[in-house]
């Protein structure tokens, strides 16, 4: 699918990627009804605006191939693995619940 895409460009103004195929066809995604398909946390989704913003021909690849809710769902899997192995070491430090759950919050909030 990516060999046959020349160019990629985000267009923020109206939410669409535009896509053009070196045959000269031209294709618009809504992002917005792409990600609407999907199974998303707050984690996975920044990590899709991330790669929209930064590598637009792989989120469209991803998008027309069907593999994006598979990428979401390992981004997710990785959060929560690490997420617990956090949480113990912060409850292993003293901290309650409560605190050890804001540390990780801000964590990833810096992280992602």
């Amino acid at each position: 699918m990516k060999d046959n895409i020349l160019k990629c460009e985000y267009n923020m103004d109206n939410g669409y990627v535009e896509v053009y195929f070196k045959d000269g066809n031209m294709l618009k995604l809504k992002c917005e009804e792409v990600e609407s398909r999907l199974r998303l946390t707050e984690h996975s989704q920044s990590k899709i605006w991330k790669l929209l913003d930064e590598n637009p021909i792989e989120y469209v690849s991803m998008a027309l191939s069907g593999e994006m809710q598979k990428y979401c769902d390992i981004e997710d899997d990785m959060v929560k693995s690490s997420h617990d192995m956090l949480l113990q070491q912060y409850l292993d430090l003293g901290y309650n619940e409560a605190t050890a759950e804001a540390l990780i919050r801000e964590f990833y909030r810096y992280d992602s």
